[in-house]
């Protein structure tokens, strides 16, 4: 039985696979080394427009990441959009835009 890695593991693994060091992923996600290592290691759990950015910087799908369902009971939606449309996520315009239509019709 092949066993799905954890999201630790499957950041740890895009990283490698794009043959780049830990200090160059975070340089380009914008974050501190220890905070990337923090991913890596699984002892912080990411945000979604973390996955999002690391999605695109590995160049993989969000699907990639997500081991399993997360639980959304915790996150607030209007603040995700805020932040989301301060930082240039244009790839995943759509998403945004989807999750806008939602929330407005709440």
């Amino acid at each position: 039985m092949n066993k799905r890695k954890s999201f630790s593991e499957q950041v740890k693994q895009a990283r490698k696979d794009c043959g780049m060091t830990q200090v160059t992923a975070a340089k380009r996600l914008g974050v501190a080394r220890q905070t990337y290592l923090d991913l890596e290691n699984g002892t912080t759990v990411p945000r979604l427009d973390t996955v999002l950015e690391l999605s695109s910087l590995f160049n993989k799908d969000i699907t990639y990441f997500i081991c399993h369902r997360p639980e959304l009971k915790n996150i607030d939606t209007l603040e995700l959009l805020a932040e989301l449309q301060l930082r240039d996520l244009s790839p995943f315009s759509t998403v945004v835009a989807a999750l806008t239509k939602t929330s407005t019709h709440k």
